[in-house]
């Protein structure tokens, strides 16, 4: 059984403003050393505003153990969401673009191409077995339809065998047929559905958390700030601003003790990413589930890579 907790962002502002790192962790590369000797998972949220640097994941990869994994969410382009123009190459940028860019703008040609550089850059991850899942977090506007339901297919297709994981942020997804046909496309295409945990209103998902695919499964906890989320332009800080407690923890922690005894892995992710309150949650999963010493330890010799 391979039970994986830990946190959406090792550089959050507000997490380095806290006490979490030691003061001899003052750059990027000691900061996530410290945290892989904490925790045996990361997620990558820089990738959702811009494409990584072809280094990046290199250096991901070899300053974390052997038996660290990374989620990486997919560049925002790729999930409907609006981007910087600054953030695309100039040969995927559409003439005069400014401000934000969306992916209607882009020919189809240009969107491929920008997956398939996306996809190279992450290369290293996958290539020394540290990418443990590709985020596919789609927004609200991201509604049940045939069209949305070919999307998913389509991004397998362009993807190969690559761990996919899908987060759906409308109730509608959940509800009668749309919820059947939506697990029959990630069932059909090995995709994981992303459980969610988030204040219960008209329009949140549910904490639905079914299997889907035979790589792993993944949950990704927001918090449950209720008023924050009801609050119309509140902050992604002030939403997430929230710290659990062991009894909104423990019946999560026993459907991940059921799911691992079925599928090779489940990640467990803390999102509430304000001060160290991530942390702080990833910590008490870990006690709930007996989780002691068992996160790879921060020293490693080689990448992996040919054999090494």
């Amino acid at each position: 059984m391979d039970l994986r907790v830990g946190i959406c962002s090792w550089t959050d502002r507000t997490l380095l403003a806290s006490d979490y790192y030691p003061r001899s962790a003052r750059d990027g590369a000691s900061r996530l050393a410290h945290l892989a000797g904490e925790f045996s998972a990361v997620e990558v949220d820089s990738t959702f505003y811009a494409l990584p640097r072809p280094e990046n994941a290199y250096l991901w990869s070899a300053r974390t153990p052997a038996g660290f994994r990374f989620g990486v969410k997919a560049f925002g382009l790729f999930t409907f969401h609006g981007v910087d123009a600054r953030a695309l190459p100039a040969w995927g940028r559409p003439p005069g673009a400014v401000g934000r860019v969306h992916r209607e703008d882009l020919e189809a040609p240009a969107r491929r191409r920008l997956y398939q550089v996306f996809l190279e850059t992450l290369e290293p991850l996958r290539a020394t077995g540290k990418l443990g899942y590709l985020l596919f977090q789609f927004p609200p506007s991201f509604r049940p339809c045939p069209a949305n339901l070919a999307y998913l297919r389509r991004v397998r297709e362009h993807s190969g065998s690559l761990p996919l994981a899908v987060e759906v942020r409308h109730r509608s997804w959940t509800q009668g047929r749309a919820y059947e046909e939506l697990l029959s496309v990630l069932r059909g295409e090995n995709m994981a559905y992303v459980g969610v945990d988030e204040p219960d209103l008209p329009w949140t998902v549910p904490p639905l958390w079914p299997e889907s695919a035979d790589w792993g499964t993944l949950v990704r906890f927001h918090g449950r700030n209720v008023p924050a989320w009801k609050e119309r332009g509140a902050s992604v800080q002030r939403r997430f601003d929230y710290l659990y407690r062991d009894e909104e923890l423990r019946p999560w922690r026993d459907e991940a003790l059921r799911q691992g005894g079925k599928i090779p892995r489940v990640y467990l992710m803390f999102n509430n990413c304000v001060g160290d309150q991530a942390v702080r949650g990833a910590r008490r999963m870990k006690a709930l589930l007996g989780l002691g010493g068992d996160s790879p330890r921060p020293e490693q010799g080689t990448l992996g890579l040919d054999g090494e």
